[in-house]
């Protein structure tokens, strides 16, 4: 999906996007810098491999110490593209972006010393044309070698990870539980940025096919946050846990005759024990761990205590067992 300017959106949103070709871009020109980025994704490798001189490009573009390039991922959200998949577009869209970029953005994200440097670099691109050209080219002739593997291999794993972290979203869990990082500064910031998202701060979810530590940056009305294709892993732990209980409820061979009875209509414990030929203590001990898994309702009528199915969570849990069982991807 395309995502337009969040500062009108509604408070407090969270949004998931992606892929986004900018910001693996922008990750990719950090592998000239970062080993450990390039043990983390070999294809890096193959990009800076063919050709020897563009490590050093990438190395020498900006020499202000500053080893990411943070002002591609400003820009292209000003510029509305996040989600561009079209490096043509793309260009075209951070080209124009230029031409109105402010120059005297916050980036509360950013020490004092790297918001000069990244305002210093919009500066120079949106005053030269061609120091633009030759920007718009390095990211071009990072893009030549990367297309296929991100085309196929990233984009891929994007999808996958995007679907997990919002089905665990739209089953109750808190952001910052599904998607983690690295990322010092974010750790730092997390309780703040909770409650800014909690008193109306928009924040997007970018997914990454190239992830590194962590992406965290304030912007103009919102809080972007990155995360990799790891978070389907936490995004599949959270999305399971909840399935757990009532599974291991039905897992024993009695409790699941007894769930199956129950099917048919409500009862009392007197007569499931005398229809599994068990004694009531026994039935007891098994209704109370179907009743605490949330699979069983008890209703008290007189003296009598008659149990039946609660609908609504065997429904929710035959729909969960679906989604996970047949990778149903959530829409």
């Amino acid at each position: 999906m395309q995502i337009s300017d969040t500062r009108g959106t509604t408070p407090g949103t969270v949004q998931v996007i992606g892929p986004s070709m900018m910001l693996d871009l922008s990750w990719c020109a950090h592998g000239a810098f970062s080993d450990r980025l390039r043990e983390a994704h070999p294809i890096l490798d193959t990009v800076y491999g063919q050709d020897d001189g563009l490590r050093d490009r990438v190395q020498n573009f900006w020499p202000d110490g500053v080893n990411y390039f943070a002002e591609a991922e400003v820009l292209a959200y000003l510029a509305d593209a996040l989600e561009v998949t079209d490096f043509s577009d793309l260009r075209a869209r951070l080209d124009t972006a230029l031409a109105t970029v402010p120059l005297d953005l916050a980036l509360e994200s950013e020490t004092p010393d790297d918001r000069r440097r990244i305002l210093d670099r919009l500066a120079q691109l949106q005053r030269s044309p061609r120091i633009r050209h030759q920007y718009f080219d390095l990211l071009e002739d990072l893009w030549v070698p990367l297309a296929e593997w991100w085309v196929t291999d990233g984009r891929s794993s994007v999808s996958s990870a995007l679907s997990d972290v919002r089905r665990s979203l739209e089953r109750g869990a808190k952001w910052f539980e599904v998607v983690t990082s690295e990322c010092e500064t974010l750790s730092e910031q997390l309780p703040s940025i909770i409650e800014r998202n909690e008193n109306g701060q928009p924040l997007i979810l970018a997914a990454c096919a190239l992830f590194g530590r962590g992406l965290y940056l304030e912007l103009p009305g919102c809080t972007l946050i990155g995360f990799g294709t790891h978070a389907s892993v936490q995004g599949a732990r959270v999305r399971t846990e909840h399935v757990v209980a009532p599974l291991r409820a039905l897992a024993d061979p009695t409790r699941l005759a007894i769930f199956e009875y129950l099917r048919s209509g409500g009862a009392g414990v007197t007569e499931i024990a005398q229809a599994f030929a068990l004694s009531q203590p026994t039935v007891s001990s098994h209704v109370k761990r179907l009743r605490d898994a949330g699979l069983v309702s008890a209703d008290r009528q007189g003296n009598r205590t008659e149990l039946s199915i609660n609908s609504s969570a065997a429904d929710a849990l035959a729909k969960d067992l679906n989604g996970l069982l047949t990778r149903e991807s959530a829409s």
